[in-house]
């Protein structure tokens, strides 16, 4: 199929002659759209008659129609106007009083709907590309011009709206063949060099379905991660791609992909899918699950776990080095410098069978991101013991649970009122006093308060011993 179709994105006649002659749009036997819930169902009824109105095509469209035929849940309303698709996405947003995103530059709309639900509206379009790697310039098409610029012919199939041929499926490409046969197919030869992030999409549904990649499709992929292609990608959309990947169910399957691609270099180039971390893996997921039994009420990024779990055997340097790459928010950042020997570290100690006091676990645990307490859990679980496990949990949930909500009732403004001048001594004896707490040694907060009388009144002595001692000291050398 791909040696038949242009390189330049584009309709050439033998493609457009095939649309014509085997896949014109029919009515799906299947009943696709009835499979979405009642209510998408009904929204996209109602504006298919709105389409009528304006007397435009309209068509649900991507990895929502692919997944229907797939049977799997996928509720992303995509939608493509055979026509001036901000002019009706603005026409929507009016009529059902919806938020609405304008991308003028690529003919895209994001709306919110008021029960939140989103649905985006793009023209039909072509695309070109300037450079490899670049972002698209785009420009109005029919329906199959805009299906041949999609990444794979899975995902290059559109079910109509309109009234007259509503749920009829336009499949010009044989996406739905390809969906039968669990085939990977590119639309165009130039595709992973037009868009470097098909490389990483193509590994991405292989994994997620269980498919594999059509033979001119694994060339064309070998090829373009041979070159150095990927670097050309911004940060962000390198970064977005390693992200969704990460949130695959298997994503060490992804991730083996990658480095037989020997596509980890463009993270950085000494970054290795390491023994380390293939074991740290897999008890993962137990440690996620742990984790979301445990704490329900805070929920934590999964990627950005299982990306710390890839930097298992990573340098400091090298972690640094592909946080500015990826161009990472400083709280990303942060917590991936946890990754490797830090939550190592943490996991040995927090499952020691040293007779650890809650306050020190938690002086352990209080910086620590919840992404790289669950990365020490999974590293305690890979010690397979069980009393070291059972410590490690123990200490995790109490901390959680408890200490780390622990208040005090005594602050800085109480110390002033008992005498003491604001300086170093306030954090060690505010330190104190939430020791303390979290000890149990002192209860209530009449208790705390008196010890905090107690802590004034004997810095304050100190001090005064130690400003006569000083005037002492001056005197004898007559100063």
């Amino acid at each position: 199929m791909i040696g038949h179709l242009p390189a330049q994105v584009g309709v050439s006649r033998h493609a457009r002659n095939r649309y014509n002659a085997r896949d014109m749009p029919r009515r799906d036997p299947d009943q696709l759209l009835s499979r979405l819930p009642r209510k998408a169902s009904l929204l996209l009824r109602d504006l298919g008659r709105m389409a009528d109105e304006r007397e435009v095509g309209l068509y649900l469209v991507g990895g929502v129609v692919r997944d229907l035929l797939l049977k799997r849940s996928n509720w992303d309303l995509d939608l493509t106007v055979e026509g001036d698709g901000i002019a009706f996405a603005r026409l929507v947003a009016s009529r059902y009083g919806a938020g609405v995103a304008l991308f003028e530059r690529f003919a895209t709309a994001r709306l919110t709907m008021s029960d939140h639900t989103k649905v985006d509206i793009a023209s039909t379009r072509r695309e070109s590309y300037a450079d490899p790697a670049a972002l698209p310039e785009v420009r109005p098409a029919r329906l199959e011009e805009d299906l041949l610029r999609r990444d794979f012919t899975i995902n290059a199939m559109a079910i109509e709206l309109n009234d007259a041929d509503w749920g009829r499926l336009h499949d010009p490409y044989g996406g739905r063949e390809d969906l039968k046969a669990k085939i990977i197919r590119v639309l165009h030869a130039k595709s992973f060099v037009d868009d470097p992030t098909r490389i990483f999409r193509a590994i991405r549904f292989a994994e997620r379905f269980g498919f594999r990649l059509e033979t001119t499709t694994h060339r064309l992929l070998k090829q373009a991660a041979e070159t150095n292609i990927v670097a050309q990608l911004s940060g962000p959309r390198l970064a977005n791609e390693i992200f969704m990947l990460m949130r695959e169910r298997h994503p060490e399957r992804a991730l083996a992909a990658l480095a037989r691609l020997q596509l980890l270099r463009f993270l950085h180039p000494r970054l290795t899918y390491s023994r380390q971390a293939r074991l740290l893996m897999t008890v993962l997921p137990r440690g996620i699950g742990w984790w979301e039994r445990q704490c329900p009420r805070n929920p934590i990024d999964r990627s950005l776990v299982w990306f710390m779990a890839l930097l298992e055997s990573a340098s400091p340097a090298i972690m640094t080095r592909i946080a500015g790459r990826l161009q990472l928010s400083t709280l990303q950042a942060r917590t991936l410098e946890w990754a490797g020997t830090n939550t190592s570290n943490a996991s040995e100690t927090i499952s020691s069978l040293s007779s650890l006091r809650p306050s020190q676990v938690y002086r352990l645990l209080k910086d620590m991101p919840n992404e790289a307490m669950v990365l020490a859990m999974s590293k305690t679980l890979l010690s397979h013991d069980r009393a070291r496990v059972g410590r490690a949990g123990r200490r995790f949930v109490r901390f959680l649970a408890r200490d780390r909500q622990v208040p005090t009732t005594v602050n800085g403004d109480d110390l002033i009122q008992f005498g003491l001048r604001p300086g170093p001594e306030f954090k060690r004896i505010l330190d104190r006093l939430l020791t303390e707490r979290i000890d149990g040694t002192i209860k209530t907060a009449v208790d705390e308060r008196v010890l905090a009388q107690r802590l004034v009144a004997a810095t304050l002595r100190a001090s005064q011993v130690g400003a006569n001692g000083h005037r002492s000291r001056s005197s004898r050398t007559g100063r």
